[in-house]
C-alpha cells in the first residue's frame, strides 16, 4: 500500500550498563544452585519460579522490600522501596488490572510494571526420569520489545497515567521442556518445566504513548491493514488485532473508511 510516511520518534534506548548486566548475571548464577520451587518453600516467598525471584533481587537487594502488602488491602507488591512499587510480570497482564487500578486511584506511590521478554532463547530437553539433558539449541521463536503492544491492551487505559510506567528487561534465557506424555512416546509433546534467565540484553523504560510509537518497525507504512501490521512486527493472530488495539485505545492509530479487500485500513497519528 502506498502512503506517504509520518515522522516518527527516536526509538528508545535499550542500552544496560556493564555493572548491571554483571550483576544480573550474578544474580542469574546463584539462582542455577538453588532447587527450583514447587509451590512451597522456594528460593523467594510465595513459591516463586526463578526468573522472577531474579528479577526481584535485580530491583532491590534489599530482601525485606520484598512481597510487601499493602495496609488494609489483600495487595501484596513484589517490590516496594518507599513510595516506588515494583510489579513484576512474566505472563498477561490482565490479572494486574484491578491491582494497577488501586495503586494509581487509592495510593501516592510511583508504579512501574516490569515484564521480561526473552529476545535470545535456549531450549534444552529434560528427562526426570533418567536425569538425561540434550544439549541446548536456539529457539526459533525469539521475542522483542514490540511484544509489549498485544500484552498492555488491558492496560491502555492506565498507561498514560503519570505515575505508571512499564519497565521491559530483554534476556537471555533457557527454556527447560520435559516429556507431556508417556511411555515410548511421551516426547511427542513436551511442556515448559521452567524458563531460567541467563543474562541481561536490555533494560527500557516506556512512560508515554510516543515510547510505544517509537517501538514501530520503520518499515511500517502510515496506512496499514492488520495483515500487514502482522508481517512487519512477526505478531501473530490475536497478538496482533491486541496490539493494534492497544495503539487505537491510546490515540496513536485510527480506523479509516477505507478497505483493502475485505481487510480495515488504519491510518498513524502524529503521535
Amino acid at each position: 500500500m502506498a502512503s506517504k510516511r509520518k515522522p516518527r520518534p527516536a526509538p528508545p534506548s535499550f542500552s544496560v550498563s556493564g555493572e548491571d548486566a554483571d550483576r544480573f548475571s550474578s544474580l542469574c548464577a546463584e539462582a542455577l544452585l538453588l532447587p527450583r520451587s514447587e509451590g512451597e518453600d522456594g528460593i523467594g516467598t510465595l513459591g516463586e519460579k526463578r526468573l522472577h525471584a531474579v528479577i526481584k533481587r535485580y530491583l532491590s537487594a534489599d530482601t525485606s522490600c520484598h512481597e510487601v502488602k499493602l495496609s488494609g488491602t489483600r495487595y501484596v507488591s513484589d517490590v516496594r522501596c518507599g513510595e516506588q512499587i515494583f510489579e513484576v510480570q512474566t505472563g498477561s497482564f490482565y490479572p494486574l488490572r484491578q491491582k494497577i487500578a488501586y495503586y494509581l486511584e487509592h495510593t501516592d506511590c510511583t508504579v512501574t510494571l516490569v515484564h521480561p521478554i526473552c529476545v535470545d532463547k535456549w531450549v534444552l530437553r529434560f528427562d526426570p526420569e533418567t536425569g538425561e539433558a540434550t544439549e541446548r539449541r536456539r529457539s526459533s521463536k525469539q521475542g522483542g520489545a514490540i511484544d509489549l503492544l498485544a500484552k498492555l491492551s488491558c492496560l491502555a487505559e492506565h498507561f498514560s497515567h503519570p505515575r505508571l510506567e512499564v519497565r521491559l528487561l530483554l534476556l537471555e534465557t533457557l527454556d527447560v521442556r520435559i516429556p507431556a506424555g508417556r511411555g515410548a512416546s511421551r516426547w511427542r509433546r513436551t511442556r515448559l518445566y521452567e524458563r531460567l534467565p541467563l543474562s541481561l540484553r536490555g533494560d527500557l523504560s516506556l512512560r508515554t504513548p510516543a515510547d510505544l510509537r517509537a517501538l514501530l518497525p520503520d518499515g511500517l507504512p502510515s496506512r496499514f491493514t492488520v495483515k500487514t501490521f502482522s508481517a512487519l512486527t512477526r505478531l501473530r493472530g490475536r497478538d496482533a488485532y491486541s496490539a493494534v488495539q492497544t495503539l487505537l485505545s491510546l490515540g496513536l492509530l485510527l480506523r479509516t473508511d477505507e478497505q483493502e479487500g475485505r481487510a480495515r485500513v488504519f491510518a498513524l497519528t502524529d503521535g
